[in-house]
């Protein structure tokens, strides 16, 4: 089978600068941000999660991947820790807080779920003061029961020190805060603050995740906010694969029709050059970057891959259909009462094999390196993936926080 070395996800690179500057991460998991913000050139000065596998895996890995002693992951609840230790010496501040309170598939409580953690990563900035922030959520965040609290986070990012009065609730401390003008605080003081709404897929990720992603850069540093563009697109990919075949030539393989109605509209459009194709790349897909991979062994059986292992009992029902081989996969999920559902399935055409992903093949869906090495049981890998962010696309918006940066810092 023949394959474009440019169609393959970009690999995490080692970082090279000339200058370190460092980052704190909050609700660390199972290493997707601590990997991303480390192959953008930072170095981690502490790593705070409390799940006991994800801890492992984060220790396990963090000497030899990330050139970080495992005493600097923190295995404790993000609320216990001193963060004004760091105060003064942290570059970039980073974290993806709980996304279960803000999720499609949980009790959408938010802030009054007593998983949100944005309290506490709101509070650490106040402590310390970084030069810049990275957060990550879900797209649940912007859903309109939450836009009010959306705009509180915002609000509260751009004048941390505007602290929250105790016993005081989050929406009289929101009152507060639209009260402040940019003259109520130094430029020391204050963050320059935005946000966007991302689909992983248009970024070179295997995996259609849909991601909010929070930036901010204090404002005395003169750093404007940024929007990162999208690099790759589905109306490419169906380019390559139902007008032009290149994609099935390439693989050598068999075209097969797995079109939904909506999307063979877009095809006929293509087609018939209704339909304007931007100048990025086609969206990677699963084969893309698992057709090397050897066939899973069972369990019990001796690895030959690291995490390759098959889980038994695979099968899809109504709203959980699966991935399909040859299209991104589909957002991998921890699962909530073990393991997780139709979307960590893949189905493979022509026979109509359907099987678990094994936690190799879904490591690669979020860009983790082959060296990186998950922790526990299938069930316990699936998790931490599930929760996991794809360290390619926290490279991606890293990389460009640190060009900036550096710009005024080295």
């Amino acid at each position: 089978m023949q394959f474009i070395e440019a169609r393959q996800p970009p690999p995490i690179q080692k970082p090279n600068t000339q200058k370190v500057l460092t980052s704190l991460e909050l609700f660390a998991g199972a290493g997707g941000l601590a990997l991303g913000t480390h192959a953008a050139g930072f170095k981690h000065l502490g790593l705070v999660e409390w799940d006991a596998f994800a801890v492992k895996t984060l220790r396990g890995n963090s000497r030899r991947v990330l050139n970080v002693h495992p005493d600097s992951v923190f295995h404790c609840d993000a609320r216990t820790v001193a963060y004004k230790q760091f105060a003064g010496q942290v570059d970039l501040l980073s974290g993806g807080p709980p996304c279960q309170p803000f999720s499609n598939g949980g009790q959408s409580r938010g802030p009054e779920d007593t998983r949100d953690m944005f309290p506490v990563f709101l509070d650490t900035v106040a402590e310390i003061m970084p030069h810049a922030i990275l957060i990550e959520n879900v797209r649940g965040l912007l859903r309109e029961n939450f836009r009010v609290y959306f705009r509180y986070i915002l609000k509260r990012l751009q004048f941390p020190l505007c602290a929250k009065e105790e016993n005081a609730t989050w929406q009289n401390h929101y009152k507060r805060l639209l009260t402040l003008t940019e003259k109520d605080f130094a430029d020391e003081e204050q963050y320059r603050v935005a946000y966007q709404l991302i689909n992983t897929a248009d970024y070179g990720i295997p995996q259609i995740r849909e991601r909010v992603i929070i930036t901010a850069f204090r404002r005395d540093l003169g750093i404007d906010t940024f929007q990162l563009k999208a690099t790759h697109s589905k109306e490419a990919l169906f380019m390559d694969q139902w007008v032009t075949g290149r994609y099935w030539t390439q693989r050598n393989t068999s075209s097969y029709d797995y079109l939904s109605l909506t999307d063979k509209e877009i095809v006929e459009k293509l087609r018939n050059q209704l339909f304007p194709v931007e100048d990025r790349l086609p969206w990677l897909t699963i084969r893309d970057v698992i057709h090397d991979l050897p066939t899973p062994v069972k369990r019990g059986d001796r690895e030959e891959i690291p995490n390759h292992i098959q889980h038994p009992g695979a099968r899809v029902y109504p709203g959980h259909t699966g991935s399909i081989l040859d299209y991104p996969a589909k957002a991998l999920k921890s699962g909530v009462h073990g393991t997780p559902g139709g979307e960590n399935v893949l189905c493979i055409p022509p026979e109509g094999v359907i099987r678990y992903l094994t936690a190799r093949e879904a490591a690669r869906l979020q860009t983790f390196p082959d060296e990186w090495y998950f922790h526990g049981s299938w069930g316990a890998c699936m998790k931490q993936l599930g929760n996991a962010v794809p360290a390619e696309l926290i490279r991606l918006f890293s990389k460009e926080i640190r060009q900036r940066l550096a710009n005024v810092l080295v």
